[in-house]
């Protein structure tokens, strides 16, 4: 698939906004165990992914997929370890929100894995000649400064109509919950980061795979460390029972993890396919832009109905923060 720098731009931003949207299915799995839910979110990914890659292998690789991976062993157990790393993040990240509350969990790992998913890219991936990476690293400020400045918001908009987060919480779990969302978004969300620039050929690391190639061993690796430490954690967690008997019927619990396989790891394989074509390094920092989404889709949802004034034009702010790191980083493209 040969796309244009303007068109692979535009395939980013619709990786984004798939990235962005996946957690609302999150809403509808009631007590499900989001352990378990991301496992079955990673299975349908598997076979999204590889049924995409035995119908378009003669067009997307042509040396064959097993080839590809019977060249570069090594590569491919990095790329593999690197998948189950980042999905086990996804699951700890995902889970300490829960308890730790939207506003202040945003902030903390949009810091951490930002900040370190661009600059493992720029020095794994390479960053293009011609371009800036003192601009790139701002446009990443400038993402993470629309992130809190949107949670501000956030904050802001639960005053003016009197809902505030849990309270309750013990300060001792909340510094618990703080450190392992830091872990997560800080050191194992960015090895997909590390997968994408060590994994994926592009003009400055032509030795790497394909794309549909490495976001194969990707989503096999994803499968096998969620599906490891989800029987830990539930196990030792004793969850069994919200398993086997969740207060949402199972049939609504497939679809929503279907469909969040569709985005994540449907995103995954668009973003793979347009990111060499920009640079490893500027498609991330286009990537964590999806914070955007969830505000968007949090006025769809009517989160913002009461809210005064000077809060929505907070949020705007947020917003205007992210656009403005997106075209940063768009100029810097050669």
């Amino acid at each position: 698939m040969g796309l244009s720098q303007t068109s692979a731009v535009f395939v980013l931003l619709f990786v984004t906004f798939l990235w962005g949207s996946w957690f609302q299915a999150v809403k509808h799995t009631g007590n499900y165990p989001i352990y378990v839910f991301l496992n079955w979110m990673y299975l349908f990914s598997v076979v999204i992914v590889w049924g995409a890659i035995f119908i378009f292998e003669d067009k997307m690789i042509p040396d064959g997929v097993f080839n590809e991976i019977a060249s570069d062993p090594g590569r491919v157990a990095l790329v593999f370890l690197c998948g189950a790393v980042y999905a086990v993040g996804m699951q700890i990240q995902l889970s300490a929100v829960s308890r730790v509350g939207l506003i202040l969990s945003s902030s903390i790992t949009s810091t951490c894995s930002i900040l370190s998913g661009v600059i493992v890219s720029a020095i794994l991936g390479g960053v293009p000649e011609g371009a800036s990476l003192t601009m790139i690293m701002m446009s990443a400020v400038l993402l993470i400064g629309g992130t809190v400045v949107c949670q501000i918001s956030g904050t802001m908009r639960d005053k003016d109509i009197k809902k505030g987060e849990n309270k309750k919480t013990p300060l001792a779990t909340k510094k618990q919950d703080i450190i392992l969302l830091i872990f997560a978004s800080g050191i194992l969300q960015p090895f997909f980061s590390i997968a994408s620039s060590v994994g994926l050929k592009t003009d400055l690391r032509p030795e790497g795979f394909s794309s549909f190639t490495c976001m194969g061993i990707l989503c096999l690796g994803a499968f096998v460390g969620t599906a490891g430490f989800s029987a830990i954690v539930v196990t030792k967690e004793k969850m069994w029972k919200k398993v086997i008997h969740p207060d949402v019927k199972i049939g609504v619990i497939i679809g929503m993890a279907v469909i969040s396989a569709f985005c994540h790891f449907g995103g995954n394989l668009l973003n793979a396919i347009a990111a060499p074509v920009v640079s490893i390094v500027i498609a991330t920092g286009i990537g964590y832009s999806f914070g955007i989404w969830s505000y968007l889709w949090g006025i769809v949802y009517g989160e913002f109905s009461g809210a005064k004034k000077k809060t929505l034009g907070v949020l705007g702010c947020g917003l205007a923060f992210f656009i403005v790191g997106i075209v940063i980083l768009t100029l810097n493209i050669t």
